[in-house]
């Protein structure tokens, strides 16, 4: 007796687990018509998307399209990984030039979430990335905007331009872990062309870290050029530059040293780990930049996406 409930145990627990194999077999047929439904769907929303965003009459002209000795090209992590978003700079900028429509620049842009972001409130913006990798796969906005979104070694000379060769000048650019990944040597050549690309009173507003950043099993050194604000600042005037201290910008304007995220160090909580760059290009109207000039815009909490 005891030998046939083994039996009759043993057919039951086969029957029972064909059926759940049979059901797991079916429910994962569904998943995949779900998947290909998906698939096809987003498809069909990143081709309104690129629809909405059509090719700039604008042009790269450069003869160093990859950074290909840059650590952060040769071991990608941020260009990898980073696709920053942050609504309130755009609507800060907003409020500083005062409604205009605005011509933006994001140097070291990752995945294009800035520039993204620039060009849903229906302002113009370009970004340019030292390394292909987000290209290459295709990742964050590169499918979706892909000709507001451009390769380029920034620490080399290059020039954007209207079709018919006019000079691309921008109301502002900027640059989020950025500076701190150039090598000294090549900071210079840097501020020249943003210098080239801002309209005369056009701004640069960059984060500058001062921490240490590499990977010891790699050797890779991502952080490579560690100086004070007075070294940066000392830079941004021998190539030109107005170095604002008073403006109306606040910490939690920009999208990196301002918390934004568990991965992202704040000037707030430790100003010892890095600051915020505001330098402008001379002949424009500077006033409109002053913080006693034009009223605060009032936030009590970072807006971060």
């Amino acid at each position: 007796m005891g030998l046939i409930r083994r039996v009759i145990a043993y057919v039951t627990g086969t029957f029972t687990i064909t059926r759940r194999l049979a059901k797991i077999e079916r429910t994962l047929g569904m998943l995949g018509d779900h998947t290909s439904f998906l698939e096809s769907r987003l498809s069909d929303m990143l081709l309104i998307l690129q629809s909405q965003h059509k090719e700039p009459q604008i042009r790269l002209i450069t003869d160093f399209p990859v950074a290909i000795t840059s650590h952060d090209h040769l071991y990608p992590r941020g260009t990898k990984a980073d696709n920053t978003r942050y609504p309130r700079l755009c609507y800060k900028l907003e409020q500083v030039f005062q409604g205009q429509k605005l011509r933006v620049l994001d140097l070291g842009c990752s995945g294009g979430g800035l520039v993204y972001n620039f060009l849903q409130r229906g302002h113009f913006a370009i970004g340019l990335e030292g390394s292909d990798y987000s290209l290459k796969y295709q990742r964050a906005e590169w499918p979706i905007i892909p000709h507001h979104l451009k390769t380029c070694d920034i620490t080399k000379p290059f020039r954007l331009e209207s079709l018919d060769g006019q000079s691309a000048l921008f109301d502002v650019v900027t640059a989020w872990e950025v500076l701190e990944h150039i090598p000294q040597e090549s900071v210079g050549q840097l501020f020249k062309n943003i210098f080239s690309h801002l309209k005369p009173g056009g701004i640069f507003i960059a984060s500058v870290a001062q921490f240490q950043d590499y990977d010891p099993m790699t050797g890779a050194v991502w952080h490579v050029t560690l100086k004070s604000r007075d070294w940066w600042e000392n830079l941004a005037r021998s190539n030109g530059f107005l170095v604002l201290d008073d403006h109306m910008f606040e910490a939690y304007d920009f999208p990196r040293g301002s918390g934004n995220g568990v991965l992202d160090w704040s000037v707030v909580s430790n100003p010892d780990l890095g600051f915020h760059l505001v330098i402008q290009k001379g002949g424009g109207a500077d006033e409109m930049f002053r913080s006693n000039q034009s009223s605060q815009v009032e936030f009590t909490n970072p807006i971060s996406q």
